[in-house]
């Protein structure tokens, strides 16, 4: 089996929800050299009579990234392609627009005919959690990646024995409804097994909205088993309908944290990208996890200490308000959460008219409240946004003699200050705002 350096940091960019089959996709985009181990993993696992895993290039609203899925046989060995059942990468809609098709009802089947569903609405015992876990730990497996997958049914089931007031002997995986759920648990097994000496970190959750349609009736998203797993991580509502997280998604950013490899932020020289794709597309967003893995604690690491994230960029032009309104309005804007910058710039626009071209960068948490808010305080009726990465500094706030500023390291490890622009209100003339600002911003140059 194939391990990676422990001189990686992976960041996961959770924009349009995390699913098993988009958290391979993603990694597989990203570590090339970990697919051949993820399908002789899955070899061990599902019966080539069942059907064999296809990992594919694909588009979600413009983005390009890899789509995993399992393409099932039918009764000549032909094989055809077998959606995940997940409302994350599946767009499923019932007669409620806010509501999402969830499918529990089928049940994983392994007999010596090598059935893969069982649509029955009685629970098979090999749907249980005991049945599933003894059948990792009797497959060709590696040992480790048989633990890792067996860790990961383990957190589903604790979850799911809670929820319905049930031991772990009694719980029955409606989640691993299909052979291609089962193949994601032991994939995503073999990937985390593999970057097992990695950092980890994550961006904020998004919430979803909605209900989905469940064996046990319509449920709001969350659903009950993703939150209960999903308690202590920080979500974000971005407004946008669906089941963003399934619990296999859930069990996977849970077996990061208990195994204490997620930290705050991401670090190091980014060294590649990937991007796992869903097959349900969303309103002016793309539904991608996308992966970014960072080279750390090297010499010739320029940009160690660093952060990346990724930003939006929000433009627009204004020919038909007055300097006052617009200056109030731009005022409105910058306090808006998630703006991080506005800047206005005069131009000629159509019939040589003089306009602001208005430029904003918007955090991917906020920016659909930073694009209403524009819309709120000024005339335009049309922008444009889109998402870039950018790299920044780490910036400290401190304080000496009662003097506000801000302190960065630079990456040839030289500190730098800036006062912080609040303390020079108060001072008379340009000669004691200089001083103050010389005083504070004076650094011993040989600090490294």
């Amino acid at each position: 089996m194939t391990k990676m350096t422990d001189n990686s940091h992976i960041h996961l960019d959770i924009v349009g929800g995390i699913a098993g089959d988009m958290f391979i996709g993603a990694m597989l985009d990203t570590f090339e050299p970990l697919k051949l181990d993820v399908f002789n993993a899955i070899e061990q696992v599902i019966p080539t009579s069942t059907g064999k895993a296809e990992l594919c290039k694909g588009l979600n609203l413009g983005i390009s990234g890899l789509k995993f899925s399992l393409k099932l046989a039918n009764n000549s060995g032909e094989v055809k392609e077998h959606a995940h059942n997940n409302s994350s990468s599946q767009n499923h809609h019932s007669h409620n627009d806010n509501t999402h098709e969830h499918h529990h009802h089928h049940h994983y089947e392994h007999s010596a005919t090598d059935q893969p569903h069982n649509h029955n609405n009685e629970h098979s015992h090999k749907t249980t959690y005991r049945y599933l876990c003894q059948l990792l730990s009797s497959a060709n497996l590696p040992k480790n990646v048989a633990a890792v997958a067996v860790e990961l049914l383990s957190i589903i089931a604790v979850a799911e024995a809670k929820i319905h007031n049930k031991t772990l002997d009694d719980v029955h995986f409606h989640e691993l409804a299909d052979w291609d759920s089962l193949m994601d648990v032991v994939a995503a097994a073999v990937i985390l097994d593999a970057l097992s000496a990695c950092s980890w970190s994550i961006s904020k959750l998004p919430l979803g909205k909605g209900l989905i349609n469940t064996q046990h009736g319509f449920i709001p998203v969350p659903a009950p088993a993703t939150a209960e797993i999903l308690i202590g991580f920080e979500f974000f509502d971005d407004d946008i309908a669906g089941e963003r997280i399934t619990p296999t998604g859930a069990a996977i950013l849970r077996y990061l944290k208990d195994k204490n490899l997620l930290i705050k932020q991401p670090q190091g020289r980014l060294m590649s990208t990937g991007y796992g794709l869903g097959t349900k597309v969303f309103p002016n967003m793309p539904n991608i996890l996308r992966a970014l893995n960072f080279a750390k604690n090297t010499e010739d690491n320029a940009f160690q200490g660093s952060l990346q994230g990724m930003i939006v960029i929000i433009e627009f032009d204004i020919d038909d308000m007055t300097g006052e309104e617009l200056g109030l309005s731009l005022e409105r804007i910058r306090e808006q959460v998630g703006v991080v910058d506005v800047i206005a710039q005069t131009a000629r626009g159509k019939k040589n008219r003089s306009v602001e071209s208005v430029r904003l960068l918007a955090s991917s948490e906020h920016y659909q409240d930073v694009i209403a808010t524009c819309f709120n305080q000024t005339t335009t009726i049309g922008l444009r946004y889109r998402f870039e990465t950018r790299a920044y500094l780490v910036r400290e706030h401190n304080e000496t003699q009662g003097v506000a500023y801000k302190q960065v390291s630079r990456p040839n490890g030289f500190l730098t200050r800036k006062i912080e622009h609040d303390e020079l209100l108060s001072l008379d003339t340009l000669n004691q705002r200089r001083g103050l600002k010389a005083q504070v911003e004076r650094l011993d140059q040989n600090i490294k």
